[in-house]
């Protein structure tokens, strides 16, 4: 047989056996991502369970509503951290007006709308009805800085609400432990950090 036709059965047999390895190397790792997936989902599912708070919370099958019953302790603390929440976004509404969409408020007001949505998931996870914002009047001073010095003062407060009264009052619930903490965090290592830099 002419040794060029030997060679290309050669290259061709082993060609095969690469494409043949690599196939079934292939199946292999798709089959370890799809059970990788239907353990990441199960877990998903038993986290979304205890900590329910969004979108994600439809998916879940026998998850009746409202999942339980908040005390009036409970209650007035989340009324009280969504008040503070609609006030903080009530005054960078009236800063963003009167100056413009400035930095850091422009971005600061995206997730005072986040921090809202997330206590608002909790209300409805509990079935309790959402308060309406109080209205305030908001008087601004006359610079930016100035302003700025104002937000200062509002994540410290907003901080030590958390940290000294609310967190304490809900503590027999960790979902909402979960996202009081996450707030508080936000406003200590990102909120106020922007506002100090913006006063100085």
């Amino acid at each position: 047989m002419n040794k060029t036709i030997i060679a290309t059965l050669v290259i061709g047999i082993l060609a095969g056996g690469i494409s043949i390895s690599i196939a079934s190397n292939y199946n292999k790792k798709e089959s370890d991502v799809s059970l990788l997936g239907m353990q990441t989902s199960r877990q998903n599912n038993s986290i979304n369970k205890e900590n329910c708070l969004a979108d994600e919370c439809l998916l879940i099958n026998n998850l009746d509503y409202p999942v339980g019953k908040l005390n009036d302790n409970i209650k007035k603390s989340l009324d009280k951290a969504i008040q503070d929440e609609y006030k903080a976004r009530s005054t960078y509404e009236a800063v963003i007006k009167k100056f413009g969409s400035v930095r850091p408020f422009s971005m600061i007001i995206r997730a005072e709308e986040q921090h809202i949505n997330s206590l608002k998931a909790i209300y409805d996870k509990y079935g309790v009805d959402i308060p309406e914002e109080k209205k305030q009047q908001i008087v601004l001073p006359e610079t930016l800085k100035e302003v700025c010095s104002i937000g200062v003062k509002a994540e410290i407060d907003n901080v030590k609400l958390y940290k000294e009264e609310l967190l304490q009052n809900v503590s027999t619930h960790e979902d909402i432990v979960f996202v009081f903490t996450n707030l508080m965090n936000a406003s200590q290592d990102k909120h106020l950090p922007a506002f100090e830099r913006c006063a100085r």
